[in-house]
């Protein structure tokens, strides 16, 4: 569970690209299960505020929960910066990693989350990459 100094559980990064758009809105889906209790704080992380809105608007239309942008976090961060990355990693218990392709981008993500004690997920099916 997240806490003060980490106050997402999960933070879907590169949420606003192809794969991290269906990503975002399948966490968004298992977060209306009633079954769970309490919802796990989550956000949605990129270069750009305005798309990953996008992202959300879309997702809280198809899944009929127009409260889903307000729901969940939005962080800006770059793969191209370090100190963005480290921030976005510090803000959260598991970073799930959309950004590809990993064999260019993968290593300042697996990076930033070592260093900063956050566990990473990636969707790599990429053999150069593993």
């Amino acid at each position: 569970m997240a806490t003060e100094a980490r106050p997402f559980h999960l933070v879907v990064l590169g949420a606003s690209g192809f794969t991290g758009q269906f990503v975002a809105q399948e966490v968004a889906r298992e977060q209306v299960v009633p079954e769970q209790s309490p919802r796990l704080p989550w956000a949605v992380a990129g270069r750009s505020r305005e798309k990953l809105q996008r992202v959300l608007e879309r997702a809280a239309l198809k899944l009929g929960r127009p409260t889903l942008p307000s729901e969940v976090g939005i962080i800006i961060c770059d793969i191209t910066n370090p100190a963005s990355l480290d921030e976005m990693a510090k803000q959260a218990a598991v970073v799930l990693n959309c950004v590809g392709p990993y064999r260019f981008y993968g290593e300042p993500v697996v990076k930033a989350c070592i260093e900063n004690g956050t566990s990473c997920i990636d969707i790599c099916g990429e053999p150069q990459a593993l």
